[in-house]
């Protein structure tokens, strides 16, 4: 919904525009993994991606900050350059990690508690729909293809671009609210099966087929 916006505020596209969500893993059997025991223990986040602005880390970083001790970051990704002091900063303080095979990422995944990614603009962020799958709540905003697959405070929280105030309280909610956060991966597992490569093969064949009748 996000990129149809686009191509239509800027009058770049004439033709119909039928947005259709990318697939998930298949979802994993269980969410026992985590310790929920432990109401107290810090809230373990997760960010997938180039480590850059168009990405919204600053936002990310400025939010996790705000929270002290009653939070943890694992940052997985490559930074967009190497100039930048903040950022050499985060990655000292931070548990960084530059690259992992697809399924080292999706077991990260298990071992925390929310996907953060507050993108500013991305077309669809596949990792959304791979942390669904992991049963990982997510924190993203508008501009992600978020919409399309997690409601808001069901599966995650759509949170407004530019705003580590929104991120923080999010994550405050959810490092407080540890019913909320298992109530969450169950949510974000039965998602995962809407949201199946099956289901996406099928909606483009839909919309193909209906084109070429019409045409």
């Amino acid at each position: 919904s996000f990129v149809r916006s686009t191509l239509e505020n800027y009058q770049s596209c004439k033709a119909t525009i039928h947005v259709i969500p990318f697939g998930s893993p298949p979802p994993i059997v269980c969410t026992t993994r985590r310790d929920d025991a432990r109401p107290k223990s810090p809230l373990r986040i997760l960010y997938v991606g180039s480590l850059g602005q168009r990405k919204g880390l600053s936002y990310c970083l400025d939010a996790v900050e705000s929270l002290g001790k009653s939070v943890v970051l694992t940052l997985i990704g490559r930074p967009t350059t190497n100039n930048c002091e903040p950022l050499n900063r985060a990655l000292d303080q931070h548990n960084w990690i530059e690259t992992l095979p697809h399924s080292q990422i999706l077991d990260q995944m298990r071992k925390h508690d929310v996907l953060l990614f507050p993108t500013l603009f991305d077309g669809f962020g596949l990792v959304i729909t791979e942390a669904l799958s992991q049963g990982l709540p997510v924190i993203t905003t508008m501009n992600s293809g978020g919409p399309e697959c997690i409601r808001n405070g069901v599966e995650g929280f759509i949170v407004p671009i530019r705003s580590s105030e929104a991120i923080a309280e999010r994550l405050n909610q959810l490092a407080n609210n540890r019913d909320q956060l298992s109530a969450m991966r169950e949510a974000c597992l039965r998602r995962a099966i809407v949201l199946s490569w099956s289901r996406y093969k099928e909606r483009l064949i839909d919309v193909v087929n209906n084109m070429l009748s019409d045409s």
